[in-house]
Protein backbone atom coordinates (compact mmCIF):
# COMPACT_ATOMS: atom_id res chain seq x y z
CA UNK A 1 0.00 0.00 0.00
CA UNK A 2 1.08 3.41 -1.12
CA UNK A 3 1.77 6.39 1.38
CA UNK A 4 -0.57 7.80 -0.40
CA UNK A 5 -3.15 4.96 -0.05
CA UNK A 6 -2.48 4.84 3.64
CA UNK A 7 -2.99 8.86 4.33
CA UNK A 8 -6.12 8.87 2.66
CA UNK A 9 -7.44 5.47 4.65
CA UNK A 10 -6.39 7.54 7.92
CA UNK A 11 -7.49 10.31 7.61
CA UNK A 12 -11.02 9.15 6.06
CA UNK A 13 -11.41 7.30 9.26
CA UNK A 14 -10.55 9.96 11.60
CA UNK A 15 -12.60 13.08 9.70
CA UNK A 16 -15.47 10.29 9.29
CA UNK A 17 -15.61 10.65 5.33
CA UNK A 18 -15.64 9.06 2.19
CA UNK A 19 -12.33 8.22 0.82
CA UNK A 20 -13.66 9.39 -2.51
CA UNK A 21 -13.72 12.79 -1.23
CA UNK A 22 -9.71 12.78 -1.21
CA UNK A 23 -6.97 13.23 -3.54
CA UNK A 24 -3.49 14.31 -3.04
CA UNK A 25 -4.32 17.53 -3.88
CA UNK A 26 -6.77 17.92 -1.32
CA UNK A 27 -6.50 20.89 1.36
CA UNK A 28 -6.85 19.87 4.98
CA UNK A 29 -5.87 22.60 6.66
CA UNK A 30 -9.11 24.82 6.93
CA UNK A 31 -10.90 22.22 4.35
CA UNK A 32 -13.01 20.49 7.19
CA UNK A 33 -14.85 21.70 10.37
CA UNK A 34 -13.76 18.09 11.87
CA UNK A 35 -10.24 19.15 11.60
CA UNK A 36 -9.08 19.83 15.15
CA UNK A 37 -6.43 18.98 18.00
CA UNK A 38 -8.15 15.66 18.55
CA UNK A 39 -8.31 14.81 14.96
CA UNK A 40 -4.57 15.46 14.63
CA UNK A 41 -3.45 13.31 17.73
CA UNK A 42 -5.80 10.76 15.85
CA UNK A 43 -3.99 10.45 13.09
CA UNK A 44 -0.80 10.57 14.53
CA UNK A 45 -1.71 7.63 16.73
CA UNK A 46 -3.00 5.34 13.76
CA UNK A 47 0.45 6.76 11.79
CA UNK A 48 2.37 5.42 14.66
CA UNK A 49 0.48 2.12 14.83
CA UNK A 50 0.47 1.43 11.15
CA UNK A 51 3.95 1.78 10.87
CA UNK A 52 5.03 0.97 14.26
CA UNK A 53 7.04 4.38 14.77
CA UNK A 54 7.01 6.73 17.26
CA UNK A 55 6.34 10.06 16.09
CA UNK A 56 8.42 13.05 18.18
CA UNK A 57 5.79 16.43 18.94
CA UNK A 58 8.72 18.63 17.51
CA UNK A 59 7.98 16.46 14.04
CA UNK A 60 4.19 17.31 14.24
CA UNK A 61 3.47 21.28 12.56
CA UNK A 62 0.96 22.19 10.40
CA UNK A 63 3.32 21.74 6.89
CA UNK A 64 2.60 17.96 7.28
CA UNK A 65 -1.42 19.07 6.98
CA UNK A 66 -1.45 21.09 4.21
CA UNK A 67 -2.62 18.69 1.87
CA UNK A 68 -2.87 15.02 1.53
CA UNK A 69 0.47 15.02 -0.59
CA UNK A 70 2.15 15.78 2.43
CA UNK A 71 0.60 14.03 4.54
CA UNK A 72 1.78 11.08 2.29
CA UNK A 73 4.98 12.72 2.52
CA UNK A 74 5.32 12.46 6.40
CA UNK A 75 4.51 8.90 6.35
CA UNK A 76 6.75 7.93 3.52
CA UNK A 77 9.87 9.41 5.78
CA UNK A 78 8.13 8.00 8.75
CA UNK A 79 8.57 4.64 6.63
CA UNK A 80 11.75 4.81 5.80
CA UNK A 81 13.31 5.49 9.36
Amino acid sequence: MSALDVAIRILASNLQIDREELDADTEILGNFPEFNSLTIVGIVSAIEEELDCVIEDDEINTEIFATVEDLADFIQSKSED
